[in-house]
């Protein structure tokens, strides 16, 4: 329908193969499907092995699908090279582990201009913005506390 949004992410047939030894291979996604649209929240939920994180290194451009399509807010993820793919999760994707990546030492506020630095965001604007999204999780006190002084959670 002309005028209809598309979903911000969008999978088609996506199988995800690992080769475990010839003639052997291992599939963990057998044709996934999947829309988000924007603003839309999405839980990934299953299984231990059931192909969850496999999925997410798709969609988060850290994996390529063996087969199938993928495109992330009208982008074909599955033809783009590795640059490409790069400036793409700078730009358009944003994680959040289950382990932690902070960078001991370093004080959250400056964990998080970090990916902004990468980018190419001025020091001002980058500070400002870290700040911001430091208020807007409730860790204003805590922007100067350095990742061993912070929870689990503030950590995520």
């Amino acid at each position: 329908m002309s005028g209809e949004k598309q979903p911000i992410i969008r999978l088609r047939g996506i199988v995800k193969r690992f080769y475990i030894g010839q003639p052997n291979e291992l599939e963990i996604l057998h044709g996934i499907d999947l829309d988000v649209n924007e603003g839309e929240f999405v839980a990934i939920v299953g299984e231990s092995g059931s192909g969850k994180s496999t999925l997410m290194n798709i969609v988060g451009a850290l994996d390529k699908p063996t087969q199938g399509s993928y495109l992330l807010d009208g982008i074909d993820m599955t033809a783009a090279k590795d640059g490409e793919l790069s400036a793409l999760r700078c730009r358009k994707i944003g994680f959040v582990f289950q382990t932690f990546n902070l960078i001991g030492r370093t004080s959250a506020l400056k964990n998080v201009e970090l990916p902004m630095l990468y980018n190419g965001v001025g020091a001002a604007k980058r500070t400002a913005r870290a700040k911001e999204l430091l208020e807007l999780v409730g860790m204003e006190k805590r922007m100067d506390h350095q990742p061993n002084e912070l929870s689990g959670g503030q950590k995520q």
